[in-house]
């Protein structure tokens, strides 16, 4: 007997899938965590349960951020649904590597299976664990206040790259955070509070020459301008404080700036 209507090259719309048991849905741990759970499972090995993604990869995919990636982890260690191998080589930290349970450690009895359990990589359970003792185990990690202060950066450097793109109304699609733009978001950042440097990406509205309003009817508000050096960045930024002061005066430094847009030799 042969189905109608059916050749042999058939495809599949689902796409790249994991499988997630029975027991982690029931299981005591966030959301969040089920869904880490079915990412580390789309990277691991079916045969061994190993993956090995990157933190930072894992959060990316996740949108969260790595210390909740970390959270979270640390649930599913307590839950014996992931156990975590740390590797340290040349001298530098590696990946974690992921071994991601299938079997429900309630169902192992004296070190068999019971019947019909889906086989598992490992059964041994992993000790409970916090997120300290899961992301810093030994005095070579970088600290943790230093990784959060990077992140919290990053999120920063995103945030006054966002408002910038909103204040100009230019096309999100096409404008991108290039390395020479995010290079003077981070100086601006580290000499300045975050919201001298929102208010400064800003202030070029309430400047009638960068605005538009001088003798080339154009305008200047390309953020690697507005944050080019300290005397900049405080004359937009008081610009966008200051909206009643006359801000009409042209600048004296006219000819250099309409050098540095290519306009003059």
């Amino acid at each position: 007997m042969t189905d109608q209507g059916y050749t042999e090259d058939i495809a599949s719309d689902t796409g790249p899938f994991t499988i997630i048991p029975e027991w982690i849905i029931d299981a005591q741990i966030s959301h969040g965590a089920v869904r880490l759970y079915a990412l580390l499972g789309r990277y691991a090995d079916y045969n061994t349960g190993r993956a090995f993604p990157s933190r930072k990869l894992l959060a990316s995919r996740l949108r969260v951020s790595t210390h909740t990636v970390d959270r979270m982890i640390v649930e599913l260690v307590n839950v014996s649904a992931v156990e975590v191998l740390k590797r340290y080589e040349s001298g530098r930290w590696l990946s974690n590597v992921y071994i991601v349970k299938r079997l429900n450690p309630s169902r192992i009895v004296a070190g068999s299976r019971i019947s019909g359990a889906t086989p598992s990589p490992t059964v041994e359970t992993t000790p409970t664990l916090t997120v300290a003792e899961l992301t810093r185990t030994t005095k070579e990690q970088e600290p943790t206040e230093r990784e959060r202060d990077t992140e919290l950066r990053s999120d920063h450097v995103s945030q006054v790259f966002n408002v910038w793109v909103a204040s100009t109304s230019r096309d999100t699609t096409r404008t991108k955070l290039d390395s020479k733009r995010r290079a003077r978001i981070e100086w601006a950042l580290k000499n300045y509070t975050l919201e001298d440097v929102l208010d400064a990406v800003q202030g070029w509205q309430n400047s009638p020459f960068h605005s538009g309003r001088n003798d080339q009817n154009k305008i200047y508000n390309d953020l690697t301008l507005i944050l080019r050096d300290a005397d900049r960045l405080e004359h937009f930024r008081d610009a966008f404080r200051n909206t009643n002061k006359n801000t009409e005066n042209v600048p004296k430094t006219w000819h250099r700036l309409r050098q540095m847009m290519g306009e003059e030799q």
